[in-house]
């Protein structure tokens, strides 16, 4: 019944504030005020020990003394009395209690101690809980501000829109609103979830996903308790055709700190959440004021529908600059079909009909008394071009700059895509400015600001085509599991390992002395490599424990004699022997890998191989098992991926084959689970027939 529970929360019938005062400068005298400031259209019990009367309604000393039930009672009383405000609610059958207190888990071991009583005093009566350590709630839609947060203060309305907002961060949510209100954002709910000791980020978004109210979802996230629910709330929002933003704290190591002193929350490892979010189809941003832009156009507009952009502006160098600023992001100028081209002949001359479209020749050609109305016409033939997904207006100083802006409303109100104005002119664009702020239409100081919202919509449109996860297939693992040690696996183990699994790897024995090493050559078939094999060495060729080429059996004997020597030597290690493997000269070099994410689960990382994969750093990260096809795109969407398919001549390689053996590693590392806490498959050489590991390191765990 979590539903019903957050319904309650957000449409509350009847509300109780404990700690209520007539001072603003109080939290309980703010929430007061803001209740009935908005107009709450319920029945309120202000709670004070000492008043008979606070702005005119009739106060109560405590919870037990109000006339009727409570359906949620916020509370800005002192950390010290929290916990027994907490149980008198409980025991007074009230259904849910904001707890806007700090000083609980966030403060460490002793408020995790208090954190968890109050949950358990709520939790015997049914009693639910948002917070501690919040700043409430705010619904536009019912008229409700159950939040102290001082933005409010400022504003005559609530921000009624569609946008769902779900904050870890009180303060962030409070912020959000202001900068909502002023550029004209508007929201169907607003939710500060504090330390999340009962209602949770999961929570709330499974209850916007079924939201008539609400369009988009966006999320401030530091630290995730299910993510197994959240990942499942966020699939039923999309399918739901609601977008969904995320702005993340904790992407840096200081970043992390920060997050674990302000919400007691462990932040994971944001290169999974990256590559969760992809496979989920969220858009993860890096700031959560740009996240409202693009909510406040996802909200009004829509999806792109492609990826074509249109550009307007009555500045050469203007228009040349956002052209740049697109191309730096992937982004591309639509081509305009020969027949929007003909379109346009009544307001440009021919050698300006194509983007970026130039405001100025358009004056030119039909001069200064039917300006407007050509700027609306010409902007509204553009944005119907099938190859125009999104257009950007840019509003440099002009004649008529509130007339430019009112087109640009009325155009962007009724073409159905996304068509952004930029107001670059300073003061002289004040009455501009006045005309979208009262349209609350989305519009911009900055150039590089809509170009970043503008990417933000095509990494929706590009997101909503994430190709399905693979289903798991069961593996039969467990007799080479049996063989297996626990902990690091060199290079044959770990071969072992994957071979089980189906995955191709080099024709190889392990030799423990120099003519064994000899006699496995020539079974094997010249030339073969050499390979130390030690379970503490882990860049083999840095020790000078690799010998490629191998063409006779004396040439093996001696490499394997020189390999012991320099291996012992440079990395103060002895050899267990030397693994024989033939000799496979590859088009191209790959490497798979995996490691286990506490949060997320199985997570696996393709990308270009070889010796510098940790200098190209040009690697993938995807949620496992993954299909064939999945792989193939993967490798497809690197930056060397050119080397894969006939780069200066090169013989291109299957990627389809290669996509295969990839989706074989997704298999086991998916099976295994948190037993195979790490997998590094590098290289896995690729010809143009062929597809093989050809060295690998991994570390097995005991099962959980």
């Amino acid at each position: 019944m979590k539903r019903d529970d957050i319904h309650r929360f957000l449409y509350p019938q009847t509300v109780a504030v404990i700690g209520a005062s007539e001072d603003s400068g109080k939290f309980g005298g703010r929430v007061l005020e803001y209740l009935l400031k908005f107009g709450f259209p319920g029945t309120l019990f202000p709670i004070n020990m000492r008043a008979k009367t606070l702005r005119g309604i009739t106060a109560y000393p405590s919870i037990k003394d109000a006339p009727q039930g409570v359906d949620v009672a916020i509370m800005a009383v002192p950390g010290e009395h929290a916990a027994e405000s907490v149980r008198q609610c409980a025991e007074a059958g009230v259904k849910g209690c904001i707890l806007i207190t700090a000083g609980f888990a966030e403060m460490g071991e002793e408020g995790a101690r208090r954190q968890a009583e109050v949950v358990a005093t709520a939790r015997s009566r049914g009693m639910r809980l948002l917070g501690p350590n919040c700043l409430g709630y705010v619904n536009p839609v019912a008229k409700t501000a159950m939040s102290s947060t001082l933005s409010l203060s400022a504003i005559t309305a609530l921000p009624a829109g569609s946008i769902g907002l779900v904050s870890q961060s009180g303060a962030l949510m409070g912020s959000m609103i202001a900068v909502g209100e002023e550029m004209g954002a508007g929201f169907s709910t607003c939710v500060s979830v504090g330390n999340q000791c009962d209602l949770e980020i999961a929570d709330f978004i499974e209850y916007l996903a079924d939201d008539p109210a609400t369009k988009v979802i966006c999320l401030y996230v530091e630290g995730l308790l299910a993510p197994a629910r959240f990942l499942a709330a966020i699939d039923r929002a999309r399918a739901n055709g609601k977008p969904v933003l995320l702005a993340k704290s904790g992407r840096t190591e200081s970043g992390a700190r920060a997050v674990k002193s302000h919400t007691a929350s462990m932040a994971g490892s944001y290169a999974s959440l990256q590559a969760v979010c992809e496979a989920h189809g969220v858009v993860l941003m890096d700031d959560a004021i740009d996240m409202l832009a693009v909510a406040q156009c996802l909200s009004r507009f829509g999806r792109m529908r492609g990826e074509g952009v249109a550009l307007f502006s009555g500045s050469g160098g203007g228009s040349a600059l956002l052209v740049d600023a697109l191309a730096e992001r992937g982004l591309r100028l639509g081509a305009l079909s020969r027949e929007t081209q003909e379109k346009l002949a009544d307001f440009l001359p021919p050698t300006h009909r194509h983007l970026p479209v130039d405001f100025g020749a358009m004056r030119q050609s039909v001069g200064t008394q039917s300006y407007r109305d050509a700027g609306r016409r010409l902007m509204t033939q553009v944005m119907a071009d099938e190859d125009i997904a999104a257009g950007i207006v840019l509003l440099t100083t002009q004649p008529d700059m509130d007339d430019v802006a009112r087109s640009v409303v009325e155009v962007g109100s009724a073409c159905g895509k996304p068509l952004l104005f930029i107001n670059a002119g300073g003061k002289a664009g004040e009455a501009a400015r006045q005309v979208t702020r009262e349209a609350g239409y989305p519009s911009f100081g900055h150039p590089l600001e809509a170009v970043r919202v503008v990417d933000s919509l095509a990494h929706d449109f590009r997101l909503g085509k994430v190709a399905p996860p693979a289903p798991l297939e069961r593996l039969n693992l467990d007799a080479v599991l049996r063989e297996l040690p626990r902990g690091l696996l060199n290079e044959n183990e770990a071969k072992r390992l994957l071979a089980a699994a189906g995955v191709p790897v080099t024709r190889e024995r392990l030799a423990r002395d120099a003519d064994e090493a000899a006699r496995i050559a020539a079974e094997i078939g010249f030339p073969v490599v050499l390979k130390a094999q030690a379970r503490d060495l882990s860049h083999k060729s840095d020790a000078g424990g690799v010998v490629l080429g191998l063409a006779s059996a004396a040439e093996v004997r001696d490499a394997f004699r020189a390999i012991a020597d320099r291996v012992r030597s440079r990395a103060k290690v002895d050899i267990e022997g030397c693994l024989v493997q033939e000799m496979v000269r590859a088009d191209a070099e790959i490497i798979v890998g995996s490691r286990w994410d506490e949060q997320f689960g199985a997570m696996l990382l393709v990308g270009i191989g070889g010796t510098l994969v940790e200098l190209l750093k040009d690697v993938r990260l995807v949620p496992a098992p993954v299909s064939a096809q999945a792989a193939s795109a993967l490798l497809r969407s690197l930056k060397l991926a050119p080397l894969l398919t006939g780069y200066r001549g090169k013989p291109p390689v299957d990627l389809d084959a290669v996509g295969a053996v990839i989706a074989r590693v997704s298999q086991l590392v998916a099976n295994l689970g948190p037993r195979l806490a790490e997998l590094d498959a590098n290289p896995l050489l690729v010809t143009q027939s062929r597809a093989v590991v050809a060295d690998a390191r991994a570390v097995l765990t005991e099962p959980k």
